[in-house]
C-alpha cells in the first residue's frame, strides 16, 4: 500500500516538471518571435534649431610691435654710461647712455679754430680785391690820357681777376671749415645717446666700459602699446575679407579672455609656394596685457547670418575636413533616411546647414555602426525609453 502510494507521487512530480518546461519554452519562444522589436533601433535624435550665424575666417599668427627700434651709436668710442637695463620703459629723448666725448671735443674746438683761419685769409683776400680794383681804375683814367701803356692796362685787369679768385677761394675756405665745425658739433652731440622712440627695453648689448665702433647696436627698443597681428590664410579665404573687419583672438597666456583687433593691411601679392596671403591685424593694448612675440588664434567676423539652420557637429557626416557638403540622419516615419546637404561653416559643435534640411527635421546625434538608410529607429526618449 505504501508502496503504491510512493509511485503515484512520482508520477505526479514528473508530470508537474514536464508541464512547467513546456510552458516556459512557448514563453521563449513567443518573445524571440517578435521581429519588430529585434530590427527596432533606439537613437538620440533632436531637432534642428535656427538662430543668428556668425560667418568667420579662423587666424593664427605671432603678435609683432609695430615700433621696433634698434638704436645704434653714430660715433664710435668707449661707453662712459648705459642708464636702462632690459625690461626698462624708455620715453621719447631719453638719455640712455654717453660716449667718452674728449676726442671729439678736440676735434670742435679744432674746427672752431679752422673757421677763425678761413674768416681771416678771406678778409685778406677781400683787401686785396679792394687794391686792385682801384689799381683798375687808374689804368683805365691813364689809359685814356696816354700816361700808361696798353701792356700795364692789361696787366691791371688780370690783377683784378686773380683777387676775386683769391676772394672766391676764401670763401669757399670759410664754407668747408664751417660745414666741419657742423660735423664736429654733431659728432660731439652724438656722443649723448638719445631713444628715438617710445619703449621698453628689449635688450641692451653692451654694458659701461665697453669700446664701440661707429653703427654699433646698444639698445632694441620694443613698443608693445601697439602691437599687430602677422598671420596667413588660404588665397580662396581672401573673397572674404575686408580692412577694418572686426577679429577677436585668444592667447595661451591668458587662456579664455577675448582680444579684439581689426584688419589693417591685406599683402598685395599671393605667395606663390603655399598659395597663401598674409594679413595684418591691428589692435589697441593699453593696459599692456600683451606682449609681442605672443601666439594668438581667433576669427576674423565676416558676416552675420540671421535665422540660419544650424545642427549638432555630431550629425554631420564627411569625407573631408574642410568640405562644403556632407550628410545626416533624419527620422522621418519612424525610420532613418539618409539626407545630403551642404555647409555653411563650422563653429565649435554646431554646423550651419545651408540646404538640404528644413524646419522640424528630427536629425540623429549620435551615428553608430549599426545606423543604415531605411532601418526602422524609435527616438531615446519616447513611449518611455531611456537614451544612452
Amino acid at each position: 500500500m505504501n508502496h503504491t502510494r510512493l509511485v503515484l507521487q512520482c508520477a505526479l512530480l514528473l508530470f508537474g516538471a514536464s508541464a512547467l518546461w513546456g510552458c516556459s519554452g512557448k514563453k521563449q519562444v513567443a518573445a524571440d518571435s517578435s521581429p519588430a522589436a529585434a530590427a527596432e533601433l533606439v537613437v538620440d535624435a533632436r531637432p534642428v534649431q535656427r538662430g543668428e550665424w556668425v560667418v568667420s575666417v579662423p587666424i593664427s599668427g605671432n603678435l609683432r610691435s609695430r615700433s621696433s627700434v634698434e638704436v645704434k651709436t653714430e660715433v664710435g668710442g668707449r661707453l662712459t654710461s648705459a642708464y636702462f637695463r632690459e625690461g626698462d620703459l624708455v620715453r621719447r629723448d631719453d638719455l640712455l647712455g654717453e660716449i667718452d666725448p674728449a676726442n671729439y671735443r678736440l676735434a670742435y674746438n679744432q674746427a672752431t679754430a679752422a673757421i677763425g683761419v678761413a674768416e681771416a685769409g678771406l678778409a685778406h683776400a677781400q683787401v686785396v680785391a679792394d687794391h686792385a680794383r682801384r689799381e683798375k681804375d687808374r689804368a683805365d683814367n691813364l689809359l685814356r690820357t696816354g700816361g700808361i701803356t696798353e701792356k700795364d692796362h692789361l696787366a691791371a685787369e688780370t690783377g683784378v681777376k686773380e683777387a676775386a679768385a683769391r676772394v672766391g677761394l676764401a670763401e669757399a675756405q670759410v664754407h668747408q671749415a664751417r660745414s666741419a665745425l657742423s660735423v664736429a658739433e654733431k659728432a660731439l652731440g652724438d656722443c649723448r645717446i638719445t631713444a628715438p622712440a617710445e619703449g621698453h627695453v628689449q635688450k641692451r648689448f653692451y654694458d659701461q666700459g665697453s669700446l664701440l665702433s661707429p653703427g654699433a647696436s646698444i639698445y632694441t627698443l620694443i613698443d608693445n602699446t601697439r602691437l599687430e597681428l602677422e598671420c596667413l590664410l588660404p588665397s580662396y579665404r581672401l573673397a572674404g575679407i575686408r580692412m577694418g573687419q572686426r577679429a577677436f583672438f585668444t592667447t595661451p597666456t591668458w587662456g579664455d579672455r577675448t582680444f579684439e583687433c581689426v584688419v589693417s593691411a591685406l599683402n598685395p601679392v599671393v605667395e606663390s609656394d603655399n598659395r597663401s596671403i598674409k594679413v595684418l591685424l591691428r589692435m589697441a593694448n593699453p593696459g599692456g596685457a600683451l606682449r609681442a612675440g605672443m601666439y594668438a588664434r581667433g576669427e576674423i567676423v565676416v558676416r552675420r547670418e540671421a535665422g540660419a539652420l544650424t545642427v549638432p557637429r555630431t550629425a554631420l557626416i564627411t569625407s573631408q575636413e574642410e568640405s562644403d557638403v556632407g550628410q545626416v540622419f533624419v527620422v522621418t516615419g519612424g525610420h532613418a533616411s539618409r539626407k545630403n546637404v551642404r555647409i555653411g561653416g563650422v563653429r565649435q559643435d554646431r554646423v550651419w546647414i545651408r540646404q538640404g534640411l528644413q524646419d522640424g527635421d528630427v536629425v540623429v546625434v549620435e551615428i553608430g555602426p549599426t545606423l543604415k538608410e531605411g532601418l526602422a529607429v524609435r527616438v531615446a526618449g519616447e513611449n518611455g525609453s531611456q537614451g544612452s
